[in-house]
C-alpha cells in the first residue's frame, strides 16, 4: 500500500466518521473560525455545508472565497495529543444557486444530517460547496 493511498483512507474515514469541521474564513481585518456540520463528496474532492445568508461566515466566504477547514476525532481527553487525527483542507468556496446542484448537494448533506432538513429548506439559506485543492494530515 502506498502512502498516498494510505493518507487518502485515513481521510476518507475521518471526514465519514466526523459529522462537524471548523470552517476558517478571512475578513478585511482578520481570520473567523466557524463550527459547521458537513458533508464530504466520495471522491473527496469538495464538501458541501449550510449557512444563512445573513451569517458572518458567508459575508466572509463571499469577499474572500478561500477558506480552510479542520476536520479531527479529538473527544477531548488528554490522550488527543497523541491519539487524535486531525486534517487541514484548503479550497475555494461558493454557493450553489442551480436548482440541480443544490438538490444533488442537499441530498447528500442531509443523508448525513437529517435533523437540519428545515434548516436547509429555509429559503435564507446557502449551500455551499469548497472545492479542496490539498488535504494535509496534522
Amino acid at each position: 500500500m502506498t502512502e498516498h493511498k494510505e493518507t487518502r483512507d485515513l481521510v476518507r474515514r475521518l471526514l465519514e466518521a466526523q459529522r462537524f469541521a471548523v470552517l476558517c474564513t478571512q475578513s478585511e481585518t482578520g481570520p473567523y473560525s466557524s463550527l459547521i456540520a458537513f458533508w464530504a463528496s466520495d471522491d473527496l474532492s469538495h464538501v458541501i455545508f449550510a449557512t444563512m445568508r445573513a451569517t458572518r461566515k458567508f459575508a466572509h466566504l463571499v469577499a474572500h472565497p478561500r477558506v480552510a477547514l479542520l476536520f479531527d476525532d479529538r473527544s477531548n481527553r488528554d490522550a488527543d495529543l497523541r491519539e487524535a487525527t486531525a486534517v487541514t483542507a484548503t479550497g475555494t468556496a461558493g454557493e450553489l444557486t442551480g436548482q440541480r446542484a443544490r438538490v444533488a448537494a442537499a441530498t447528500g448533506f442531509l443523508a448525513k444530517h437529517p435533523d437540519l432538513s428545515e434548516f436547509v429548506n429555509d429559503p435564507a439559506c446557502a449551500l455551499v460547496r469548497v472545492d479542496l485543492d490539498v488535504y494535509r494530515v496534522v
